[in-house]
């Protein structure tokens, strides 16, 4: 498991102003396993748009997959936020305050893969 001491400032901090403090080494262990602390990670399984978000993919094993367009740090999906420029994502601050917020909805189910493989779910 990551610590967010290990994490650069840049996500770091947004982690601090955004968890509680018993959850900053799990967000900062989420965030390393989806994007390897790299601000400009990019799974874009939508082929540019050419397949639509949501379109059913191979299931990974056994789990249902869908076209995403995933972005930094935590790897937000812009697909769920279609009236959203996607490039805002990059911004550590928005990426962590979105992922954030998705946590306070749904725990680390977002983070499904990546959960599961940190004991979170």
């Amino acid at each position: 498991m990551a610590s967010v001491n290990d994490a650069p400032q840049e996500i770091a901090d947004p982690i601090r102003e955004f968890w509680p403090s018993g959850e900053w080494d799990n967000a900062a262990s989420i965030s390393f396993e989806e994007s390897g602390w790299k601000w400009d990670a990019e799974n874009d399984t939508t082929m540019g748009g050419r397949i639509p978000c949501g379109t059913n993919l191979t299931p990974i094993n056994g789990v249902p997959v869908t076209a995403e367009h995933s972005i930094g740090y935590f790897q937000i999906n812009a697909c769920n936020f279609p009236a959203w420029n996607p490039a805002h994502l990059f911004n550590a601050r928005q990426n962590a305050g979105t992922a954030h917020a998705l946590w306070v909805v749904s725990g680390w189910r977002p983070w499904y893969f990546s959960a599961r493989k940190l004991g979170l779910i």
